[in-house]
């Protein structure tokens, strides 16, 4: 039986995507370059070190791509303290208080960084609903290795086999399965691959339909 929900957090409960992608190109565009969408969407939901390899193959073995994370975090760093909003994904925040409210213990497992997890969560009102938020801070290895979903279950005081995970991305959704964990996936900016399609316990257009199926969900 589920005892436990865990979240992953951008593109599936928060829709922040667009706002990264958008300080990627503002840094690439300081150095005249241009970044492309399809290689934005390569990157989401991998480690830092995994997106770098995948810019350096794009723009030259010798770009630095350190500096370009540096900018880009610098321009998302002043949205924050702007105060400009962040958005819910369409049903994210109902079905977080759906799941707290059945009693069940909440856990995000994130592969941002802690502050930007905890400032999310906290604009977004939530944060009182998690008992753990795991981030990229608190692992050695990011997605799609397991490590982030098997220390949210250990916070948790879960096993595996009773943790409910929903996820947006490839590599998130395949760290999840890997955990052993009963994981659905929301797509956003890329479709499931062939792993993750024939693992997956389910695949939403959107977390406003997931009803339907909550008996066989939480069983």
């Amino acid at each position: 039986m589920i005892t436990s929900v865990i979240f992953d957090m951008d593109g599936l409960l928060f829709n922040t995507e667009p706002l990264y992608f958008e300080c990627y190109k503002k840094a690439a565009g300081e150095k005249g370059l241009t970044f492309p969408e399809e290689l934005f969407e390569a990157c989401v939901g991998i480690s830092q070190t995994d997106a770098a390899r995948l810019i350096r193959h794009h723009f030259g073995p010798d770009f630095d791509t350190q500096a370009l994370h540096a900018r880009t975090y610098a321009h998302f760093e002043k949205y924050l303290q702007d105060g400009a909003p962040i958005h819910f994904r369409p049903g994210a925040k109902e079905a977080v208080e759906f799941f707290h409210r059945r009693g069940l213990k909440l856990a995000l497992a994130s592969s941002n960084i802690t502050r930007w997890a905890e400032h999310f969560l906290k604009v977004g009102g939530i944060r009182h609903y998690f008992m753990a938020v795991t981030t990229s801070n608190d692992v050695t290895h990011p997605k799609p290795d397991p490590e982030v979903y098997l220390v949210s279950a250990k916070k948790l005081g879960a096993d595996v086999s009773q943790c409910l995970v929903f996820e947006d991305s490839v590599a998130g959704a395949t760290a999840a399965i890997s955990a052993g964990m009963r994981t659905c996936v929301v797509p956003q900016l890329r479709q499931p691959d062939t792993f993750v399609r024939q693992n997956a316990f389910k695949i939403y257009k959107s977390l406003e339909d997931i009803y339907p199926d909550m008996d066989e969900l939480l069983a």
